[in-house]
């Protein structure tokens, strides 16, 4: 019912209503005139009933008071002769004893029937009582007579005014409501429709709200030529992105290429015994390509971000080694101007977490490499701490500098694009001014995000905030991880605080116990009065009044120690000559920043050494690689790429056959059957995703064993790695390739 009332238009509606009220009014005024008609007929009908006791009483006092019943009776019937409502009389003495009855013959049928009771007084004295029976069928008849005209005809006056007054609401609102709400509704559906004029007499709110309507239609109008301008800018805007992702593609490509020749060539020229003017020569050209090439990588990777494109992947990583990784990276810099970079990573904290480790480092080299370029002497410090959240560990990475420091109005500019402090200091200090923008967006990628204090001239603290989840796979478990060093005691050398802060810190996380001295004088002075010795001495080489070497000198001087191992750190590489080493006997040298690793595996070594043995471990340097001899295909159609590829592995020990071509390289895979393939992917008659497929079905058909193909190209981007890892590649190298990238993946695939 609910459901029809609902899909029921106004109209019927209305209909329905006025319908209903009808019904109700007619009902309401017949029984209104119902009772009406019957109060008037009791008035009537007691009326009578007194008439009637008064006329009997009086003629016949005498026969009441004597209570004459025949003449009472004969008196009685004769009044029942004369009105045909009358049915019965009775007469009573005052006390209700009956003294004359008399009736009609068919009283008992009749139902309708009024009974009257009247005292009979004579002269103001009772001498009994009347009782009087009436029929009221003939008054009830005429009263439902009356009620039934009168329903009807209020039912017809209200249907007819229902009537008139539909007709009139459909005419005068209705219509011009419905025409507008048509008009709205095409309006709303953006479908054409003809606009009916309203006509002159409708109500005022009708045309107001017609008006709306149009209001309503010229601001969709708007709209939709706003969206449509908006699309077609979109869409504008959508084939500049692309075209211009397509033109850093094409480029970064292009430039990659020659720059693959100068980079490649510049490294295998330092290979080379050269001048001191060559030496610088070719220095100059390897950091140039070096620093276009961070130039490149930065657009590229700023045009990603923007773009969107920039995804980022999960995986285990050790932070502290990453961490360590890029200390490394970066002390070669901070070695050229007198600047130390320490690095303190809490014991508290695990070392294996999920995340993006590339994107992470590319963000931490930044700031540090900042750090670094923007101090001319101090030190750069870096304290990684944090605490454990609900889903792994909130870690705050602080970088924390003594160099020129940025002013407080500038603090917030600086993690904008291509802004850097001052365009006096840009001169002096090159850069794009991307390497912040690009990690302020990475970090927020991560949910993280990067923020800066700083005082001019007083320095300057970039603080990294990140929630990662730690991991459970463990990523290094060497034997000298697994070397207990607990209950060794240790005295640290060294005369600035920080440095001896964090090398305690690591040796108490190990369990050891460790006296620090700020300077030779008191390492000595507590060589000389402790009573317990000492297994192992770990002391700084750059110190001032006694640097290192003449406090190991005086260290081996004293009989007791003669013998106990002793680590020099550096941040000078080949600090101490020969005859020296030879003079002050078993000892390790390591450079600085320290990795926590080389350090313990040092601990190790050092502990188990040979008197008058000396080794030099740094830190700095790729690991030698020992490769067998390898059959290798280099799908290659640049000449130059050619001959560096042939200079980096020249001394590898591995066989190399060359193809200019896609085809040509499919034609010698299937000649050779080499163990390798490092394929290019632009390349005449077939390129290297076309050649990789090929080469995969050549497999499947001869049943060959899979053959490692390693993309070697200048294309960057992450859709060109996705791509070329698609075609059926293993892995993938960017031009320039650097000779020690080169053989690391050489000898990774070549097992």
């Amino acid at each position: 019912m609910r459901k029809r009332l609902k899909n029921m238009g106004i109209n019927a509606q209305i209909a329905l209503s006025m319908t209903f009220a009808a019904v109700l009014v007619t009902f309401f005024v017949g029984e209104y005139q119902r009772r009406a008609e019957i109060s008037r007929m009791n008035e009537d009908l007691l009326a009578q009933a007194d008439l009637t006791v008064s006329l009997i009483s009086g003629l016949m006092v005498e026969s009441i008071i004597v209570q004459d019943t025949p003449v009472l009776k004969t008196a009685m019937e004769e009044a029942l002769s004369r009105n045909s409502k009358l049915l019965a009389l009775s007469i009573k003495d005052e006390l209700g004893n009956l003294i004359a009855h008399t009736e009609r013959d068919n009283a008992d049928s009749i139902t309708e029937v009024r009974d009257f009771t009247r005292d009979i007084i004579v002269e103001g004295e009772p001498f009994g009582m009347m009782e009087v029976e009436w029929s009221t069928a003939e008054g009830q008849a005429l009263i439902d007579a009356n009620v039934l005209r009168i329903r009807l005809t209020v039912g017809m006056t209200v249907f007819v005014l229902s009537a008139f007054f539909l007709i009139q609401t459909n005419f005068l609102a209705m219509r011009p409501l419905r025409n507008i709400h048509n008009r709205m509704s095409a309006v709303i559906a953006g479908q054409k429709h003809n606009r009916i004029p309203l006509a002159p007499f409708v109500a005022r709110e009708f045309r107001d709200l017609d008006f709306s309507v149009s209001v309503l239609q010229k601001t969709f109008a708007e709209r939709d030529e706003r969206e449509y301008a908006l699309e077609s800018a979109k869409e504008a805007a959508d084939k500049a992105s692309r075209a211009k992702s397509d033109f850093l593609a094409n480029m970064s490509h292009e430039i990659r290429t020659p720059m693959n020749g100068v980079i490649g060539m510049a490294e295998l020229m330092l290979e080379t015994d050269l001048d001191e003017d060559q030496q610088l020569y070719a220095q100059t050209i390897s950091q140039s390509g070096s620093a276009l090439l961070t130039i490149i990588n930065d657009i590229l990777n700023f045009s990603k971000i923007e773009a969107g494109k920039m995804e980022l992947e999960t995986a285990p990583f050790d932070l502290q080694a990453a961490i360590e990784d890029i200390v490394t990276l970066l002390s070669s810099k901070a070695c050229e101007k007198p600047v130390e970079i320490s690095l303190r990573y809490d014991p508290r904290l695990p070392t294996v977490f999920q995340g993006d480790v590339g994107r992470l480092r590319q963000i931490i080299t930044n700031i540090v490499g900042n750090a670094v370029k923007f101090t001319l002497e101090g030190y750069v410090y870096i304290d990684v701490t944090g605490e454990k959240g609900p889903d792994g560990y909130n870690l705050r990475i602080d970088v924390k500098d003594t160099g020129i420091g940025i002013p407080p109005d500038q603090i917030e500019q600086i993690f904008n694009e291509f802004r850097q402090v001052e365009s006096a200091r840009n001169r002096q200090f090159e850069g794009t001014g991307l390497g912040l923008a690009i990690s302020t967006r990475l970090m927020a990628l991560m949910g993280g995000r990067v923020s800066a204090t700083s005082e001019q001239g007083g320095g300057s603290t970039f603080t990294i905030e990140v929630s990662l989840p730690t991991s459970t796979q463990t990523l290094s478990a060497t034997a000298d991880k697994e070397l207990v060093l607990a209950g060794l005691n240790v005295l640290v050398v060294d005369d600035l605080e920080l440095n001896r802060k964090i090398l305690s810190e690591r040796f108490n996380s190990w369990d050891m116990t460790a006296v620090l001295a700020s300077s030779g004088a008191e390492a000595l002075d507590i060589l000389e009065k402790t009573a317990r010795g000492f297994d192992l001495i770990v002391l700084d080489y750059q110190m001032p009044q006694m640097d290192g070497e003449e406090l190991a000198k005086r260290i081996r001087a004293i009989d007791a120690f003669r013998d106990t191992a002793l680590i020099i750190l550096s941040s000078v590489d080949k600090s101490i000559d020969a005859s020296t080493r030879s003079e002050i006997g078993p000892c390790e040298l390591l450079l600085k920043p320290v990795r926590s690793a080389s350090l313990r595996s040092t601990i190790a070594r050092s502990l188990q050494m040979q008197p008058k043995t000396i080794r030099v471990v740094d830190t700095t340097e790729p690991h030698n690689e020992n490769d067998s001899c390898l059959n290798i295909l280099v799908a290659e159609d640049n000449k130059t790429n050619q001959l560096i590829v042939k200079a980096m592995l020249k001394s590898s020990g591995v066989s190399l056959t060359f193809a200019e071509t896609g085809l040509e390289a499919l034609q010698k895979f299937g000649e050779t059957q080499p163990d390798i393939v490092l394929m290019d992917i632009s390349m005449p008659q077939m390129d290297g995703i076309e050649a990789t497929h090929a080469i995969r079905k050549l497999e499947s058909e001869r049943t060959l064993g899979h053959c490692p193909i390693v993309a070697l190209t200048a294309n960057a981007m992450r859709e060109d790695q996705d791509r070329c890892l698609d075609a059926g590649m293993d892995d993938f190298l960017t031009k320039p390739i650097s000779k020690s990238a080169l053989l690391g993946t050489i000898q990774q695939w070549g097992k």
